[in-house]
């Protein structure tokens, strides 16, 4: 039902990595508990799906204001209903949106974000009941927030979206009721509780939304007995366009204020709106808990005086066991590392999400037999880096694997290197990579197996029934999660990476047909500020290849931008930026003359992949369009970053800079070579038959900037 109790002492022994781990374990007395489960609680409980909003509070006493029947008011209207229909189709899991209506002292921005248990038609209509706070209570005030138990929602007449600040619009609401234990340590328990979800909401899921319990049996009291609280439920959520660090620091703020705040109250809420915590002693979330923690029996004041008057007894006892168990330690980590150095083998390991170690080596022999020993039906394809096979694990997991191929100059250290980061990396539009085998000649990489492959298959398929399969719902979702997807690689994770080689046999597609970014073999990693440098070593495929990569060396996050804008491209006309068949009559023949030539004539709506159905939304295909000649113009400076490009997904494309002459100049692709950072070879050597123009899909990633 929760976490094992371990002793006070183990803390002495315990790894770094561990640490965390048993602080959360650590809890609190159990016998604060003792209120009457019957209590009045400030906010009502949820009835279950589909149950009606309530109103909670709202905030619109700032002393700005507007004119009845004035533009304003119109903007107002329509954003709060553009709010409510984005929110509810949302590509993130949890119901958002932002939108920004009107121009000049008219405009208004504007936020709605629904509760991580409230999606589709229940956020919609949750937001939906906002017009009657907005022209009502608030009508006339021109900053306003409106807080139900199921959705959040404000507007402004300033920009708040670009600078999240909690502290401008806040509430709390505090239980009439307080516990008849020590308000403290419930309290204590109660931040413990929302400090653990907070680390869920931020680093275990994209959604940005955490429930859970903590739980106790209160001395002396059976379980059975309804008077007592032997529960306490928790949520926590923040809009789900912040990366991890920002939504913890965010929640983090709002922990810090429980003692001050509730002081032993057995309910209560801190809302804003960027983020907002809540804890009850009932449920009152409709989906079931993530965690479930268990608060164990503190130590008896019987045990805490007598270890008071023995103090100094204790501490003698206490000092000479701290420095047995450090001189083991010592020696232990010692011996370890004389055979890690001797035997040149480094286990490799990481902390799944569930909490326990899974080392990232496979045996060889485990590998040979989840794939029959590498059979041809088995093999699902070959690209620069090898085979790639599907496989079968003992414990029912499908597995693809990559066999490198023996001629590969790749080093054992740099891949071990790349390998220990690359596998650090958690998002759920990046696939996720098990583990790696490196036996004898044989070096194999292990990832999850999707059953719907990548995204080329069905993007140029020859089957129409295969390509029918992205309707445009479908193709702007995939756009949309590799843009978040680059966006964590660019600015979210701990170093940044630029991937080198997106394209669409890159992008990998799970049951749902949600993209997953693949094959990190060519990126480069930064270890600082730094995302900038110029190389010798160009790697990459021809065609999505920026014009300052390919030709100067110059390589930098614009590089991903570039391929992503070409991707974006593909997605939209179901051609290959490579096929010159068809494109255009001007002499490059390449996908983005194509593009721009439409663009100039005012008949972009023309290289819509016929395929999907023709009524796909039109403004947002043109402002998918309109996006991707952002990111393939010549100049690096003069394209968005992933960041922008998140937002400007969810803007309006008459927000947009007008899209300078993409760089013809380099999309002829005879004029390029593409060199493999390991041989020296170019692309160009390796015959015309290869339709993988990666030179090597699994060459060297370097931390320092050359």
């Amino acid at each position: 039902m929760g976490f094992l109790l371990l002793p006070d002492a183990a803390h002495t022994t315990a790894a770094v990595k561990m640490a965390r781990l048993l602080d959360l374990r650590s809890s609190i007395t159990a016998a604060c508990l003792l209120v009457l489960s019957l209590s009045i609680t400030l906010l009502p409980p949820a009835a279950g799906a589909g149950a009606a909003a309530s109103l909670v509070t709202t905030k619109c006493d700032n002393g700005t204001y507007y004119a009845a029947n004035s533009t304003y008011q119109s903007n107002v209207r329509l954003l709060l209903a553009s709010l409510a229909a984005n929110a509810s189709r949302s590509p993130y899991p949890a119901g958002f949106a932002t939108a920004v209506v009107g121009a000049s002292l008219d405009t208004v921005w504007g936020l709605g974000l629904c509760r991580g248990d409230t999606v589709g038609a229940d956020c919609a209509s949750c937001l939906a009941l906002a017009p009657g706070v907005a022209f009502n209570k608030c009508q006339g005030v021109k900053d306003v927030s409106v807080f139900y138990d199921r959705c959040v929602l404000r507007y402004s007449f300033r920009d708040f979206l670009t600078s999240p600040d909690n502290g401008q619009v806040q509430d709390r609401g505090i239980s009439d009721v307080t516990v008849l234990g020590n308000a403290s340590w419930f309290d204590a328990l109660v931040a413990r509780l929302v400090g653990t979800l907070a680390d869920w909401a931020a680093f275990n899921t994209t959604a940005r939304y955490a429930v859970g319990t903590m739980s106790s049996e209160p001395a002396g009291f059976p379980a059975t007995d309804k008077s007592v609280v032997h529960t306490i439920y928790g949520l926590v959520q923040c809009t789900p366009d912040q990366s991890p660090a920002a939504c913890r620091r965010c929640l983090q703020a709002l922990v810090d204020e429980i003692p001050a705040v509730f002081n032993g109250t057995v309910g209560g809420r801190i809302l804003a709106v960027w983020c907002y915590l809540r804890f009850e002693t009932h449920e009152f979330f409709d989906t079931t808990p993530m965690l479930n923690l268990v608060a164990p029996p503190p130590p008896s004041p019987a045990s805490a005086d007598q270890a008071g008057g023995d103090g100094t007894r204790w501490r003698q006892y206490a000092g000479t066991v701290s420095a047995i168990v450090l001189g083991v330690a010592v020696v232990l980590l010692s011996v370890s590392a004389f055979f890690l150095w001797r035997n040149g083998r480094t286990r490799l390991s990481y902390q799944e999400d569930d909490d326990h170690d899974a080392s990232l080596l496979f045996d060889l022999a485990t590998l040979r037999r989840a794939t029959d020993d590498f059979a041809e039906e088995n093999k699902l394809g070959h690209g620069g880096f090898g085979a790639v096979y599907k496989g079968l694990l003992p414990d029912g997991r499908q597995i693809a694997v990559k066999r490198m191929d023996k001629a590969s100059g790749q080093g054992l250290k740099e891949l071990r290197n790349e390998l220990l980061l690359v596998a650090k990396l958690r998002h759920n539009n990046l696939a996720k990579l098990l583990g790696v085998c490196l036996q004898g000649q044989e070096k194999l990489l292990v990832y999850d197996y999707l059953p719907n492959r990548s995204l080329d298959t069905f993007l140029f398929a020859a089957e129409v029934e295969k390509r029918l399969l992205l309707d445009w719902e479908t193709r702007y979702r995939i756009i949309y999660g590799t843009a978040r997807g680059l966006v964590y690689l660019h600015e979210d994770s701990q170093i940044k990476i630029i991937h080198r080689d997106l394209k669409a046999s890159n992008i990998l597609l799970d049951d749902d047909m949600s993209p997953k970014i693949s094959d990190f073999g060519l990126a480069r990693l930064f270890n600082g500020d730094k995302t900038t440098t110029i190389t010798s070593q160009v790697v990459g495929t021809l065609g999505y290849m920026a014009p300052e990569y390919a030709v100067l060396g110059h390589l930098s996050v614009k590089l991903d931008v570039y391929s992503f804008g070409v991707l974006i491209l593909e997605i939209v006309t179901g051609r290959r930026n490579t096929d010159m068949s068809e494109s255009a009559s001007d002499e490059s023949g390449s996908l983005l003359t194509y593009v721009w030539d439409h663009w100039l004539k005012g008949t972009t709506l023309d290289i819509v992949d016929p395929s999907m159905d023709c009524r796909v939304p039109e403004s947002e295909v043109l402002k998918c369009i309109h996006l991707a000649l952002l990111c393939v113009q010549e100049n690096p400076a003069d394209r968005p970053s992933m960041l922008d490009v998140l937002v400007m997904l969810h803007d309006q494309a008459s927000s947009f800079a007008a899209p300078l002459k993409p760089a013809f100049a380099y999309g002829v692709l005879s004029s390029v070579r593409s060199w493999d950072s390991v041989s020296g070879e170019t692309c160009a050597n390796r015959g015309p038959s290869a339709t993988v123009l990666s030179c090597n899909e699994m060459s060297v990633s370097e931390f320092q900037p050359r």
